[in-house]
């Protein structure tokens, strides 16, 4: 069984014979080795394990748009899509990515990439040499793929480098996902390029307030004026006594004395005097912004009733998540369908909201859409009965 996804990972994959619009483009990736590098660095993704806004943010995206199901349609005579079923080739390729991966874990990797770097790649494989069409999906590391322009293909291709080694790509072999970049078309746009400066400043403040408690709530901020001249060796001491005495959580609180030829003066400011927490809700509020994710749902519930927690989830999903959802349907239609042959031939994919419950009718609402409905004609009063299930 050929392993797609390790043999380019492992380099072992060359730039494909024959293709000479590939091979000349190759030849030309020496200067930049592509598009990429420069937007597509690893610190973005270092930000998911390092910063618990960014982290809570975009996973808590990536679950959501996991949630429903990815159907292929075939539009029948009537002009209705409708669902091939879970039988068919198509849908069980979307079902089963990889002998390792489920369609829910393709899609959280995916979401992740772009909420991380503003891109996302499939790579296409086939389990057996001669199948006809790919019947494998492995999602590659953005910051580990480059885009190899190409001025009459538009893109010659991509580009995998890992450990030193470089596999190229064809264009039909890879889906590519990406936000719009106005300063770069061949490169995604991460949304941390934008709430970077805001996720920093939670993290430093986390830091500082770390490093305080490890010194056992003592500031360090403090100058030490001498009134005459002071020796290195005497200096060395001083260093030595105040660091043996008040350094660390286990010497707390320890008073403070110097001798007649010092003045203490303290610098700096107190976390009350930077208003420490308001920095960190300042930073919580920023990482949510830009990815659209409402305060109560990152557990912030300093202003949340029942009602607009149940608001701000719908809020999230019309807003975020359907938005979301059709970029990706539509990113798959265009780069995914098209190669997967015969068998594709006639469908397309879209994603089945009718079970998201955030985006379904409460019983109130319900019965006030029917009550409205009668009144107005619209309905009478058995076909309202009837869509209720009533007699």
């Amino acid at each position: 069984m050929l392993n797609t996804l390790r043999d380019v990972m492992q380099g072992v994959v060359p730039a494909r014979r024959g293709n000479a619009p590939m091979a000349a483009a190759m030849r030309t990736l020496a200067p930049d080795r592509g598009v990429g590098p420069e937007w597509q660095s690893p610190i973005y993704g270092e930000y998911y394990a390092k910063s618990a806004d960014v982290y809570a943010a975009v996973k808590l995206r990536a679950e959501a748009v996991s949630r429903p199901p990815l159907q292929a349609r075939e539009v029948d005579a009537a002009g209705a899509a409708r669902w091939v079923g879970p039988d068919h080739p198509v849908q069980r390729l979307l079902d089963t990515a990889n002998g390792w991966w489920s369609r829910s874990d393709l899609l959280i990797a995916t979401e992740t990439y772009l909420c991380l770097w503003g891109a996302a790649f499939w790579l296409l494989g086939r389990s057996d040499k001669a199948s006809a069409a790919p019947d494998e999906i492995w999602a590659l590391r953005p910051d580990r793929v480059r885009v190899v322009r190409d001025p009459n293909r538009y893109v010659a291709g991509f580009v995998y480098e890992d450990r030193g080694k470089e596999t190229a790509l064809l264009p039909e072999e890879v889906v590519w996902f990406r936000y719009f970049n106005p300063m770069e078309e061949f490169a995604g746009f991460s949304p941390l390029a934008a709430a970077r400066l805001t996720a920093d400043m939670g993290m430093d403040a986390l830091r500082f307030n770390r490093e305080f408690f490890r010194n056992g709530a003592q500031p360090q901020d403090i100058v030490f004026r001498s009134h005459g001249p002071v020796t290195d060796a005497q200096l060395s001491e001083f260093y030595a006594r105040i660091e043996s005495r008040h350094v660390g959580p286990d010497r707390a609180h320890r008073p403070l004395v110097t001798g007649d030829g010092w003045d203490v003066q303290r610098l700096g400011l107190s976390q009350r005097d930077m208003e420490w927490l308001a920095g960190l809700r300042w930073s919580l509020e920023g990482v949510a912004r830009v990815y659209g994710v409402p305060l109560p749902l990152l557990e912030d519930f300093s202003h949340a009733t029942l009602n607009n927690v149940r608001e701000a989830r719908r809020m999230f999903w019309e807003k975020t998540i359907v938005p979301e959802l059709t970029f990706l349907a539509g990113a798959i239609n265009e780069g995914l369908m098209p190669r997967l042959g015969p068998a594709a031939r006639g469908l397309s994919v879209a994603f089945d909201l009718s079970q998201v419950e955030a985006l379904s009718e409460t019983e109130s609402e319900r019965t006030r859409r029917h009550v409205a409905l009668v009144q107005a004609g619209i309905l009478t009063r058995e076909e309202a009965r009837r869509e209720r299930g009533l007699g």
